[in-house]
Parts: structure tokens; C-alpha cells; sequence
């Protein structure tokens, strides 16, 4: 008889226990909530990238600030 090493028998039982287990963030019935709807979503989504993106210039020129001596 052949012996199985332990990753190989684990690799199995995780490959099992995946495939009979239900998606945990598919909700059925009265907890579904409804979507956005895609004018929502652009709106949110377009205001969290212009936030980011001024986070990076900020920090940006913080970093690269230039102390001037005084005269």
C-alpha cells in the first residue's frame, strides 16, 4: 500500500470541504438586499477613487516638501 503524504491528504480534505459548502455571501430569500443601482454606483465609486487620488497628491507633496532657510 502506498502512503499519502500529510499536504497531499490535507489538499484533499480542503478540496472536499469546498465543494459542498454554500457560498456565505449569497443570502437567500428576505435577508437579499436589492443593488445599487449603476448611476449610484458610479457616483460612489468615482467620489471614493477622487478621494484616493487626492490622498496620494497630499502625501505626495509632503514628502517632497522643500524646507526654505530663512533669510
Amino acid at each position: 500500500m502506498k502512503s499519502v503524504r500529510p499536504s497531499g491528504r490535507l489538499a484533499a480534505i480542503v478540496a472536499a470541504v469546498m465543494t459542498v459548502t454554500p457560498a456565505w455571501a449569497d443570502h437567500g430569500g428576505a435577508l437579499r438586499s436589492e443593488g445599487w443601482s449603476p448611476l449610484t454606483s458610479a457616483l460612489v465609486f468615482g467620489g471614493l477613487a477622487l478621494m484616493a487620488g487626492a490622498v496620494v497628491i497630499i502625501v505626495v507633496a509632503v514628502i517632497t516638501r522643500r524646507d526654505h532657510p530663512s533669510e
